[in-house]
């Protein structure tokens, strides 16, 4: 059933079932259909049926309980001839089809008890489609002929009406049937609907996929896949991809569509593009932390330099000019005397040319324009054509507008939504502004197509990849600014795990190449969970290369498991023997784990390879500290000190030796230039140490305090930390009977 809606007059017809009052929330429902997918990814069939039965009584309809105990029976059947070991060549096949009408029959409840109740933005827009779709039903012309026509754009109101209605058409019907497989059969293949029309209904497919599962709309998007145009073609591979991801499990009873997407690997072109589409997706987790660096970052710091700028580069004459000119040396000038913000900005620069989504902090606050009131805009390709576009050359200088449009839709960069923001945003600025804007857009555009044609035809990939980026972008945009986003199935909040997935290990089985570089970008982007399992994913597979060791190693460093990452970096030990960098990475571990004895040999061992390398020594000197040999350490930290004077951190461990090897006068010495340079609480606490020590009572009493009060310690803190030092107090003569006294008059003096 399309829309997965009954006459409410039918419902009381049916014998035995009449309509019963709502008991189960919309959370609920959804919870309990979840709940059902989890037990038949586990094999429970009969503990999966029992869950959908409340849900079939809450919608009172007696054929759905039908089908309901068709299902039990044939599954009791197939359990009675298992246990008789009767054989049955074909069990399994009998078997996936059955939890397939499980998962069929579960969706189709859960749909009819939502779209019936819930207040969702999904489910209102059914109930309201319906009675459209009823009107449009009504007409004389058929849907085939008010689809199939072509669209007036003479009329932009009409024209984004007539694209929504359509729009919502393939959206919001549940499964595909004849009519609507023939009706986007029809509109892949028609002449009279442009590419642009066809990716807008195409991603209204993707929607629809995405929210309810259906064969026919995976082999509409294969046919997608099968056309030549670009973007038609890249668009439905990532419907097609996000689809399998979200639905991996369930798949595995659908072998027509799993078959079809491995006939498509035999293709090496189709294996990049797969892996094009992964990393895009990986890249995007990034964007909110990009979104957030702008704000906080770069643009205050930008708002900081703009009266400096307006002064300095004479901005008033500069905005009359063409960006397109020589540029102004004071501009490269002017960012030389901000270094910082000069490495943000070449950083950023950097990121955006392999396809981060540098945009989205600026380009968020101009998705509030009608056009963005109707969901297809969203995923309208940018084009000049557009109704809604072409109603910007009103009031607008011709030759202007042409150059405008021009550089925005030749920008490499900026995603579809972006351009149609950057066109609306445009109209209320000043003219001088705009002039100088679209010049820069010129000047940028003219600079990359250079670059961009001749990356083609080394790597006719990066075609491909500039419409993945924009169509990734583009849902990016949706899933996380669109009014009622929360409606939506969010993929980019989930996470995007294609290396667990059994479609990708069917496609990529034996192909380490694709995991490898999905590792190294995790690795790269410091998501050390993601690229821990890769690289574990890839030693499985027999590579047991140092590279993949030690990375693995280090992302299980990095996620604080220290044992995992020591097995690993001494698995590299063996196939790479004294390689400094994996010496003291295994010492740093054993460290870690609280086994100094076993850390020093490799630090050692590091040292000999690099004398002079400062960070081993520091690392020698900590061991022997927990190994409590003070004076060898000692030794170590003096070397440090002689190599680096300006090494101010070594003072504190020098201190800190000095005071336990009761090497008094030389420990108030540096704890005295330690504290000249500010007031740290664990200072001030050890210089009080050392004048107990001296025999100086008052003074240390006096430096506990302070420790407390002026370097802001708690008590607590003060008091557990002092109780792990008293061992080396009593061991330098103070009576352990003082020690209670001395604290308690601490105490009264904090009260004062």
């Amino acid at each position: 059933m399309l829309w997965g809606l009954k006459q409410k007059s039918k419902i009381s017809l049916l014998p035995g079932f009449c309509r019963i009052s709502i008991t189960m929330t919309n959370r609920e429902i959804v919870s309990r259909r979840q709940r059902i997918a989890d037990l038949l990814s586990a094999n429970r069939l009969k503990e999966a049926l029992g869950q959908l039965e409340p849900m079939i009584s809450e919608t009172g309809l007696g054929e759905w309980q039908s089908r309901k105990e068709e299902l039990d029976t044939t599954y009791k059947f197939m359990l009675k001839y298992t246990m008789e070991g009767i054989q049955d060549p074909e069990r399994q096949k009998v078997y996936s089809k059955l939890v397939a009408r499980i998962y069929e029959l579960s969706d189709v409840v859960q749909e009819y008890l939502l779209t019936r109740d819930s207040v969702e933005f999904i489910y209102v827009q059914k109930r309201i489609f319906r009675d459209e779709l009823m009107s449009r039903q009504s007409l004389e012309k058929g849907l085939d002929e008010q689809l199939l026509g072509g669209f007036d754009k003479n009329d932009v109101h009409q024209y984004e009406k007539e694209i929504g209605f359509w729009f919502r058409y393939f959206w919001l019907a549940n499964n595909y049937q004849e009519q609507q497989k023939s009706l986007m059969e029809k509109v892949i293949v028609s002449e009279l609907i442009t590419p642009e029309e066809k990716a807008v209904f195409l991603s209204a497919l993707n929607l629809s996929l995405w929210r309810y599962f259906d064969v026919n709309k995976f082999e509409l998007l294969f046919m997608f896949f099968d056309q030549e145009d670009e973007e038609l073609i890249q668009r439905a591979l990532v419907g097609l991809l996000l689809a399998f991801y979200y639905y991996d499990g369930r798949l595995a009873y659908y072998p027509r569509i799993r078959s079809r997407l491995l006939i498509l690997d035999e293709d090496p072109g189709f294996k990049k593009l797969i892996e094009e589409i992964i990393i895009q997706l990986i890249r995007s987790k990034d964007t909110e932390k990009l979104t957030k660096r702008m704000q906080e970052e770069i643009l205050p710091e930008m708002i900081k330099l703009t009266p400096h700028l307006q002064k300095k580069l004479d901005l008033d004459k500069l905005l009359k000019e063409s960006l397109g000119e020589d540029q102004n040396p004071e501009w490269e000038k002017l960012l030389d005397d901000t270094p910082e913000l000069k490495g943000k900005m070449e950083e950023l620069t950097e990121l955006q040319m392999e396809g981060s989504d540098v945009f989205m902090s600026s380009f968020s606050m101009l998705k509030n324009f009608p056009f963005f009131l109707s969901i297809s805009n969203w995923f309208y390709p940018y084009s000049d054509d557009h109704p809604a576009v072409k109603e910007l050359a009103k009031g607008h200088d011709k030759d202007w507008l042409t150059t405008f449009l021009t550089a925005i839709e030749d920008s490499a960069f900026m995603c579809n939504s972006d351009k149609y923001s950057f066109c609306f945003g445009i109209q209320s600025m000043p003219d001088d502004m705009k002039h100088f804007l679209s010049d820069g857009l010129k000047a940028e555009s003219e600079q990359m197509e250079g670059i961009l044609k001749d990356e083609e035809l080394i790597n006719p990939i990066n075609k491909s990849r500039k419409v993945i980026r924009q169509y990734i972008q583009d849902l990016y945009r949706f899933f996380k600014l669109f009014p009622e986003h929360k409606a939506f199935n969010d993929f980019f909040s989930s996470l995007l795990d294609f290396h667990n997935k059994s479609f990708f290990k069917d496609l990529f089985v034996g192909d380490r190449k694709i995991l490898f570089s999905i590792a190294g970008f995790y690795f790269q982007k410091k998501y050390y969970h993601e690229s821990a399992e890769v690289y574990k994913i890839l030693e499985g597979q027999g590579d047991v290369s140092a590279e993949v060791l030690q990375k693995m190693a280090y992302s299980y460093q990095k996620l604080e498991n220290y044992q995992k990452a020591l097995d690993c970096y001494l698995k590299a030990d063996i196939i790479l023997p004294e390689n400094a960098w994996n010496l003291k990475k295994i010492g740093l571990c054993y460290r870690y784990l609280k086994q100094p004895d076993k850390a020093l040999p490799y630090f050692r061992q590091a040292e000999f390879q690099d004398p002079e390398n400062l960070n081993t020594e520091v690392s020698i000197a900590h061991c022997l500290i927990d190994l409590q040999k003070y004076e060898e350490a000692l030794k170590s930290y003096f070397k440090v000190e002689y190599l680096a004077p300006d090494n101010h951190k070594v003072w504190r461990p020098i201190g800190w030796c000095s005071f336990v090897l009761g090497k008094f006068d030389q420990s108030r010495k540096y704890y005295g230039k330690l504290l000249e340079r500010g007031q740290n609480p664990f200072d001030l606490m050890n210089l009080g140490h050392v004048k107990w020590c001296l025999g100086d009572r008052k003074k240390a009493i006096e430096y506990y305090r302070k420790s407390i009060v002026s370097a802001e310690m708690e008590l607590d803190t003060f008091m557990d930390t002092f109780k792990e030092d008293i061992k080396h107090l009593i061991d330098h003569g103070v009576d352990r009977e003082d020690i209670p006294i001395v604290l308690d008059h601490l105490r009264y003096m904090l009260e004062e």
